[in-house]
């Protein structure tokens, strides 16, 4: 059982305020898989103080990008070691296939991450000249400050380094709140960053529940947020942000729609698609869970879906060869049910699993398919954040894109086609913060990542991920002054 007693705070091992715990039950066998302690307020306040310290007084915000870079680099190879003990716990915690967790926590895809945050960090200047209205400005990018980033259990080590990275290169400090699902993995990162010898208070990290994390956001320490959760959380900490004017990028949720133009070629992207509409068991926030199909080809997408779905292995995650894993607690269970009940009752027609795999012990669910889904039914309209798909009609591309549309959130997206200039025509219209085409790479493809409507407010990654974290000033020089002169 993996156990500790102690909080990350400040760059150090520190004893919690108080004796609470956070027990993690897997939900592959529903059996202890360790426990971490429960912070308190008081645990708050320590981690906000030293962030605000080492902001205020300590070197970190004063380095060049260039040297917090070479942090961020050897931060990837202290990592590298522990990656596949990363992968298991990770799958442990919260269920996630094999397939997608590695992908997402070893090397080489952090190190993508890692190489692309760099390149977009030296490519932004801190400082540059201007010509203005009447003479010259200086415009100086500052890190921001005291960032709060709260994230969600379906990817504990990405989402973590996804918040980290930013704040690290632009020179703010950061307190890190994962999970109370997936405690015990952050514990690789904070011993990662705990032997890489930051300055004293520039990373924190500390889990908790909702409770924790609205102290941390509200905190007078604190100078932007940044938030990866549902929708519904979402609007509580944009609340509490705008009551406070303080800077907040929210990554919320999505119900996103793939949309198979006529003449898409099935065979080449079959698994593509399932891959969109299906990852990390139906718990992913751009997941294209809704399959838009012309009445031409409607028939043979459902049955073309089936046979591909139906095929995959549902089981223990850990094994390499199980392609679908258990949801993450038995209350989200409780919750695809409950969906997957008001889509019988709303009149669609389940064509693929509807129930639970027999596995005795686990939060398990069959991975489902309705068709003749309409749009306006709550299974094609709310997020269920799950394995579950539904397949809707349209009649010719403009419809497609209503359809697509017709939705309160805008994450992802995705359209298939063999006509480049036409599907690239298509996704265009959609509007969404990030789509791809065939097997293009989802959440952005490297660009910035972020939703429209009920998805989000803001970009995270890249060069836009890291304008959020810096403050911009302008300094206006008198008409004929050179303001490079008066720097040399």
């Amino acid at each position: 059982m993996f156990s500790r007693d102690t909080l990350f705070i400040g760059g150090e091992w520190v004893q919690p305020s108080g004796t609470a715990v956070i027990d993690v039950v897997s939900p592959i066998d529903e059996e202890q898989v360790g426990v971490a302690p429960a912070p308190m307020r008081h645990d708050i306040d320590r981690a906000v103080a030293a962030a605000r310290d080492a902001f205020d007084n300590g070197p970190w915000p004063r380095m060049s990008v260039r040297e917090r870079a070479q942090y961020v680099l050897q931060l990837m190879k202290v990592l590298e070691p522990q990656g596949q003990p990363m992968v298991d716990l990770q799958i442990r915690e919260m269920g996630g296939p094999r397939k997608f967790i590695e992908a997402a926590t070893l090397a080489p895809g952090l190190n993508a991450i890692c190489g692309r945050e760099i390149s977009a960090a030296l490519s932004l200047p801190t400082e540059e000249i201007r010509s203005g209205i009447a003479g010259k400005v200086v415009v100086t990018r500052e890190p921001v400050g005291v960032v709060a980033a709260i994230v969600p259990w379906n990817g504990p080590i990405v989402m973590l380094i996804l918040k980290l990275l930013p704040a690290l290169l632009t020179g703010c400090t950061i307190i890190l709140k994962p999970s109370t699902e997936t405690p015990l993995s952050a514990y690789y990162l904070a011993d990662a960053l705990h032997d890489l010898g930051l300055p004293h208070g520039v990373v924190s990290i500390v889990a908790g529940g909702a409770d924790i994390g609205e102290y941390l956001v509200s905190h007078p320490g604190v100078n932007k947020v940044t938030f990866t959760g549902s929708t519904g959380a979402g609007r509580r900490v944009a609340s509490i942000c705008g009551g406070l004017i303080r800077p907040v990028t929210l990554e919320l949720g999505g119900k996103s729609a793939a949309i198979i133009l006529d003449d898409a070629d099935l065979d080449a992207y079959l698994p593509t698609l399932v891959d969109c509409a299906l990852p990390n068991n139906g718990q992913a926030c751009v997941a294209t869970t809704r399959i838009l199909a012309s009445n031409r080809r409607y028939e043979e997408v459902v049955e073309r879906l089936v046979a591909s779905v139906g095929s995959m292995q549902v089981g223990n995650p850990l094994d390499a060869h199980v392609e679908f894993g258990p949801v993450v607690s038995a209350r989200q269970r409780e919750r695809i049910e409950n969906y997957i009940q008001i889509g019988r009752n709303e009149g669609a027609k389940i064509v693929l699993g509807g129930g639970r795999p027999e596995i005795a012990r686990g939060w398990y669910v069959e991975p489902t398919i309705f068709a003749e889904v309409d749009n306006a039914m709550r299974v094609a309209r709310e997020e269920i954040f799950g394995p579950v798909i539904s397949v809707i009609r349209y009649e010719d591309d403009a419809d497609a894109v209503r359809i697509a549309n017709d939705s309160p959130y805008g994450l992802g997206g995705a359209v298939f086609t063999q006509d480049y200039r036409r599907g690239l025509a298509v996704a265009k219209e959609v509007q969404t913060g990030t789509l791809q085409i065939n097997n293009g790479i989802r959440t952005g493809g490297g660009g910035p990542f972020g939703g429209f409507k009920e998805s989000g407010l803001g970009r995270e990654r890249g060069i836009e991920g890291l304008e959020a974290h810096y403050g911009l000033k302008s300094i206006s020089f008198p008409p004929g002054v050179e303001p490079g002169l008066v720097f040399n």
